[in-house]
Formats: C-alpha cells, sequence, structure tokens
C-alpha cells in the first residue's frame, strides 16, 4: 500500500474529527507468517509474499512474508489522526504436523486436522527485536495482537487450547513490560482475536489462566462475520434480516459473561473489542459489503455494542477486498459504511443513553440507539423495513430544536449515497465534504423514517 497516497491520508484524518484519534489495525491472517528483519534478529531470507501454496490454510508458506525497519519506519511515520495496533506472528517456533503430500490444507483444511495441528512452544527472539527497535525509535505503537484467529474449534490456521496459548500470550506481556520498563504508558497487549461461535468456555479458561499467569490481558478481542461467506448470495438480505443482527447480542452477552465472570474479585474485568468484522468473510461479496446496504449491520453493531459497553470496533477493512471502507483501487474513492462511519464519529458521543420506545422495542424491523456527548445528544434511526415508513416522536428533556442528517440511496446495491438529498463523495480536488454542514435544521422532534434509511438526529 501506498502509505503517501493522499486520498488514503485525508480519508484517515476525515474520520478522526476535532483532533482525535482512529486505530489502524495491522494484522489479519498473513501476520503469523511475517517474520520481522531487525537489528539483533537478522532473517537471511527476507522476502515478499510470492508463490502460493496449499500446505497452509492461508495459501502461504510459513515465514514466506518480511517487515523490514525501512517499512516499520514508513507505518510509524506521519499518518495523522492514526493510531497504530500491530499484530504479532504467534506461530514462530511451533511445528507444523506433517500431512500426505496431496492434502489441500489451502481449501479443505477442516477435513484434515493435520493441517491445524501444532506442536511446541512459541518462540519469542523475532519479536523481541521488533519490540525492542521500536523502543530506541520512540514509536507510540497502542497495541500489540498475538496472533489471528488461532484458537479453539473455530481458529483457521491453528486451534490452540487456552493453556497454550494464554502461556504465550503472557510471554509476551512479560516482554513488553521488560522492553518498556519504568515507562507510564507501554502498549497493551491483545488477544486472542478470534471468530466467537458461542465457545464461552475457551474464553472462560483464557481470561481466568491469564489472570494466573500474568496478571491478565488487558483487552479481549473477537471477530464476527454476521452475514457468512461472501459467495453466499443471502449475505444481501442477511445484511437487513433483525434475527440475523440480533446475534450481535446474543454472541456480546455470551463473550462478556465468560470475560467478567472469570476476573478475580478485586480486579477490573479487562476491554472486550470488536477485534475484526466485515459482514461477509473472504473478502466480502460485491454489491453488498461494499454497498449501501452494508450499513444497515455496520451501524446496528455499533448501537449494539456499545450497549454493551465494547469499546472499540475494527472494520475488516480501510482498503482490500470488496469490504474496504474505501475502494481498493489507486483512485481510493470512498464506499458507503466510509460516511456511515464518519457521520457516526461526528455525531455520536462517548457515553450511551438509555433508550425508552413506546412499542417497548418488539418491532426488531426498527432500530434506535442514542448517545450523548458535553455538547449535544444524537438518536441513530435505522429502518431495515422494506414497505413501512415509520412515524417518530423524539422526545429529549429541555431540548426541541435538532438537525436531521438522514442517508439514502437509489437502490441497496448502490455505492452512491446521499446525505438529505446531496450526493457524498469526494469534490474535483479530492477533498471530502464537510458533512456537519450537511445537516437540516428542523423543530419539534417529529419525523418521518422511510422504508431502508437511516439518519443521526442531533439535538443541541
Amino acid at each position: 500500500m501506498d502509505l503517501d497516497n493522499k486520498v488514503l491520508k485525508k480519508a484517515i484524518g476525515f474520520l478522526a474529527p476535532n483532533d482525535s484519534s482512529i486505530f489502524l489495525r495491522l494484522g489479519g491472517s498473513l501476520c503469523d507468517f511475517v517474520r520481522y528483519d531487525f537489528p539483533g534478529s537478522h532473517y537471511d531470507e527476507c522476502r515478499d509474499f510470492s508463490d502460493p501454496t496449499n500446505t497452509t490454510r492461508v495459501g502461504y508458506e510459513l515465514g514466506s512474508g518480511c517487515l523490514r525497519t525501512d517499512r516499520w519506519d514508513q507505518l510509524n511515520g506521519d499518518i495523522p489522526g492514526c493510531t497504530l495496533i500491530f499484530g504479532i506472528n504467534a506461530l514462530i517456533g511451533r511445528t507444523n504436523s506433517t500431512c500426505d503430500a496431496d492434502t489441500n490444507c489451502h481449501w479443505e483444511s477442516n477435513d484434515h486436522p493435520c493441517c491445524t495441528e501444532w506442536s511446541g512452544n512459541w518462540n519469542s527472539s523475532n519479536t523481541e527485536a521488533l519490540l525492542r527497535y521500536t523502543k530506541t525509535q520512540d514509536y507510540s505503537i497502542y497495541a500489540f495482537e498475538f496472533g489471528n484467529e488461532l484458537i479453539g474449534e473455530s481458529g483457521i490456521q491453528a486451534k490452540l487450547d487456552a493453556d497454550t496459548y494464554s502461556t504465550d500470550f503472557c510471554v509476551l506481556k512479560n516482554l513488553i513490560n521488560d522492553v518498556w520498563s519504568g515507562e507510564e504508558t507501554k502498549p497493551k497487549v491483545v488477544g486472542p482475536d478470534n471468530n466467537y461461535s458461542g465457545d464461552d468456555q475457551w474464553y472462560r479458561d483464557f481470561t481466568s489462566l491469564t489472570f494466573e499467569k500474568c496478571g491478565g490481558p488487558d483487552v479481549v478481542t473477537w471477530h464476527q462475520y454476521l452475514l457468512g461467506a461472501g459467495v453466499d448470495s443471502a449475505a444481501d438480505e442477511k445484511s437487513r434480516d433483525p434475527n440475523v443482527l440480533d446475534k450481535q447480542i446474543k454472541n456480546g452477552e455470551g463473550i462478556k459473561a465468560a470475560v467478567y465472570e472469570n476476573t478475580p474479585e478485586g480486579e477490573t474485568p479487562p476491554e472486550i473489542w470488536m477485534g475484526e468484522a466485515g459482514g461477509a468473510y473472504n473478502s466480502g461479496r460485491p454489491g453488498v459489503t461494499d454497498a449501501f446496504t452494508s450499513s444497515f449491520w455496520y451501524l446496528d453493531g455499533f448501537g449494539i455494542l456499545s450497549e454493551n459497553n465494547e469499546q472499540t470496533f475494527c472494520r475488516q477493512t480501510l482498503v482490500g477486498g470488496n469490504y474496504g471502507l474505501l475502494e481498493n483501487t489507486d483512485e481510493k474513492n470512498p464506499n458507503p459504511d466510509f460516511f456511515a462511519l464518519a457521520l457516526w464519529q461526528n455525531l455520536m458521543g462517548q457515553d450511551v443513553m438509555e433508550v425508552t420506545r413506546s412499542d417497548d422495542g418488539e418491532d426488531r424491523n426498527f432500530r434506535v440507539y442514542s448517545h450523548r456527548s458535553e455538547e449535544q445528544l444524537t438518536f441513530l434511526l435505522i429502518n431495515l423495513n422494506n414497505e413501512t415508513s415509520y412515524e417518530v416522536e423524539l422526545q429529549a428533556e429541555g431540548m426541541e430544536r435538532f438537525k436531521d442528517f438522514t442517508v439514502t440511496a437509489e437502490g441497496l446495491s448502490s455505492q452512491t449515497i446521499y446525505l438529505n438529498g446531496v450526493e457524498l463523495g469526494l469534490n474535483g480536488e479530492g477533498d471530502f465534504p464537510n458533512i456537519m454542514e450537511m445537516g437540516v435544521d428542523a423543530e419539534g422532534g417529529s419525523i418521518t423514517i422511510q422504508p431502508l434509511t437511516y439518519g443521526f438526529y442531533t439535538f443541541n
């Protein structure tokens, strides 16, 4: 990726209003296949990902990627509004079981246990070189993730048990404590970054074991792909199906209970993050995860998980595949979810408010969320219904005037959206619109929400 791309830099700044910052997560499945060529741990075969293979689930040989100091320096350069989270290779030192020569682990790993069986412990020496270089350069990394989707029955490249993973997780945490010894702030250690499928016991064991071994994780992360595989033609309907979207409630509550109930008495529970979500896995689905319909599951996830006290939501991806916030082209044009996120960032405060509805929330096709900041109170209204409009009377004590930010499109698969009837996109100079000036003044709290639309309504 060209880190000097002007649109990319402007996009990150656009998503970080008022001198705030967003997390840029550098990770995913390939992070466990990358070695680090740094002082103190020279890697003789430092090369880029090239020839694909069927010997691994990811499709590349172990150690076939390499991160050099010059690229690390670039990543830690001047990207305004950006704070880094970096995925550490958690497979270094482990030995993969040997499969028969004709075994296709890339496409058939679930049929061949040898593809995901590992022995041995993590070797931290290569990572230590990366950490010590980072410290000497005074680079500010917010967090290091320990591997990607390597645990339990839902693991992709490995299926490590909680005892093995927690032991090596604590090796990384203790190493960071040593490298940043005496510092007031140090990088957080987060994990396990795995798809959550109701496997509560693994998370319960991981939480209790990590507290026992090294004082607990700083952050517990989980992944979710509500719409299924990108090849699934039903992904479109799933993006607006309230029964599918409500799975986020059950999953969020399940992982929260597993973590909180296994945090020792007197200890503060770790934060819980949505570590990765892109709608449909395996690069998304064209016309769905890069289109207007994607914003329904995306914004609904923000609302649900905020109510569950989750601190962070990482989108898969900023650029790449069919689920990027920006198109995977040289132009980097914004997709609809980019503006959905920008509106959330600008309008929804940090404090989650309790919403009382006249229907007690029985109509799951109509979603309501509310947040506030010091300056304003905002409602997010989402209409999932294909035909029904909703007449809504918003009531906020002591407030009557509000601004209306309603988003529509000509079709669910459209990549062009409109804010109060005005098309959103880059102008001729490659700049983003000032969306805060596009709200429409309204009074009285009465709103009509048209079918298949969403809107933010802000009281000052």
